[in-house]
């Protein structure tokens, strides 16, 4: 077995997380990150190994459906939102392009779920980009229990999207799982 550690990052690490995460968007984008480091109920989860930081993942924990949609990315409609006593909103699920395949996305969704139910989450959410590249988020949400509540599509020229080759299948998805 890879020798994979999971930890908090510290301020150090946001250079490289952004770096992490800009890699999977078109060319002239880039992401701001936040660290989480001593937010109460915001917290971030790195993966890595002796090459660097390998995956990313955080979540954010809200009792108020229309908080969670206001931090929302793609939606910002509560009533698309299962009720719930917690919300664990997922945020920030990247995987460095070149280790995709290895787990490292299942092995961090754990961990953050787990973090998520401790803090008495029961309804995990994520909003997120559906595209038909093996390293969709929709496939690891799928193998993970999430049921994919709503979608909707991106309308742009497929010379604009980072995945596809031909048309553009992308869409916004946004999926949900309780919690026990």
């Amino acid at each position: 077995m890879e020798s994979i550690t999971f930890r908090e990052p510290t301020d150090d690490d946001v250079a490289e997380i952004e770096a992490l995460v800009t890699a999977h968007f078109s060319e002239g984008s880039s992401y701001t990150v936040d660290p989480g480091v001593g937010h109460p109920t915001y917290h971030v989860r790195i993966a890595e190994d002796e090459s660097g930081i390998l995956g990313v993942m955080a979540v954010d924990v809200y009792d108020d459906p229309a908080a969670v949609a206001e931090e929302m990315y793609f939606f910002d409609d509560p009533g698309l939102l299962p009720a719930a006593d917690r919300y664990g909103l997922l945020e920030m699920g990247y995987v460095r392009p070149d280790v995709t395949g290895r787990g490292i996305g299942s092995r961090l969704l754990e961990r953050i779920e787990s973090i998520a139910i401790d803090h008495d989450a029961d309804r995990l959410v994520v909003d997120s980009w559906y595209h038909g590249g093996d390293d969709s988020p929709e496939r690891l949400f799928d193998s993970h229990g999430y049921e994919t509540v709503h979608r909707e599509p991106f309308d742009r020229p497929v010379d604009e999207c980072p995945k596809c080759e031909a048309e553009c299948v992308c869409e916004a998805g946004l999926a949900v799982r309780r919690v026990a």
